[in-house]
């Protein structure tokens, strides 16, 4: 399915969000900065970030600037994540709300959604700047936990929600309606609910299908269930999703909800999640190799000899 790309105006105004275990990202952080400010561009970094100036991996110019990432200002032009799809992630989750395009360079090993390479840092930065970047609408969740009928919290998710078992591995039921209709009472560890953005996440890693960008669907898959006729499943975003706590009732027992790997709250038994499409989309510069071309090169599903052997029976 192809999505619609909309163009971006060259970036004036750029806010850089480097991987936050340090060392890793810093560098290239560092050149980024340097380049673009000596450009005339306006360069911002998260607090956390900015206050660990004397770590000897991070340069900063004088004009880059600290941002509370909690009251973030709209008029950035870009985002920009140097690190791996996990970076890009948790840098969409403060930005998608201002309607900011989020751009990945991928530092790491897979990078299944960053436009660029850790080499290709310079051209991202050129092209940027020149307006060369487009971005495409990637689908994001609602979600809402309701306690007792009432709202007890509220999220968005670009990537996935779980629930979990906590420090007591007891297996949980999940009872679980789409559409308002119901799907199945999981025993399992806890389920992951998933947009596509994030199939390729906890969700890939439990087993659960790759689904291509562009569908708006969520896929729900159970975490070990006790039984192995409960596959994941892919369903329509729109029909939503509802995942009740229902038990163990029996005994200690405690349960997480996690949103994105970033918000987490601790649950009780009756609690329902609630999970809707969100109408406002995340603004991703898109790869220019789909995901699926990523795992065949990355994870070799394509063969060693599979693409001589296409060679030769195209000559024939």
């Amino acid at each position: 399915m192809l999505l619609p790309l909309h163009s971006i105006a060259p970036a004036r105004r750029i806010l850089l969000y480097p991987r936050e275990d340090g060392p890793a990202a810093f560098p290239s952080t560092s050149e980024a900065a340097a380049w673009l400010v000596e450009r005339g561009v306006g360069v911002a970094v998260p607090t956390h970030v900015h206050e660990q100036r004397d770590n000897p991996w991070l340069e900063l110019p004088d004009e880059v600037v600290p941002v509370d990432l909690e009251a973030l200002p709209a008029d950035f032009d870009l985002a920009v994540a140097l690190g791996g799809d996990g970076t890009l992630l948790r840098a969409s989750r403060w930005v998608a709300d201002l309607d900011v395009p989020v751009l990945g360079i991928n530092l790491g090993d897979l990078g299944f959604l960053s436009a660029y390479g850790r080499e290709q840092i310079v051209e991202a930065l050129a092209d940027a700047l020149a307006g060369r970047l487009s971005w495409e609408p990637r689908q994001r969740m609602q979600v809402e936990v309701l306690r007792r009928g009432e709202r007890f919290g509220q999220e968005t998710a670009v990537n996935d929600v779980y629930i979990k078992h906590g420090q007591i591995p007891r297996l949980l039921r999940l009872a679980t309606r789409v559409g308002g209709h119901d799907l199945a009472t999981y025993k399992a560890d806890g389920l992951i609910v998933t947009t596509p953005l994030g199939s390729t996440a906890y969700n890939l890693a439990a087993g659960g299908p790759i689904v291509a960008p562009g569908t708006e669907t969520f896929t729900i898959t159970p975490i070990c269930p006790h039984s192995l006729t409960l596959r994941p499943v892919v369903v329509s975003a729109h029909d939503g999703v509802d995942v009740t706590w229902v038990g163990p009732t029996g005994g200690e027992a405690d349960a997480y909800l996690t949103v994105d790997g970033q918000w987490k709250i601790e649950l009780e038994r009756g609690d329902r999640i609630e999970l809707r499409t969100c109408e406002q989309p995340l603004r991703l510069v898109p790869a220019q190799a789909s995901v699926f071309q990523v795992l065949s090169a990355k994870l070799g599903w394509s063969g060693a000899g599979l693409g001589q052997d296409n060679a030769n029976s195209t000559k024939k």
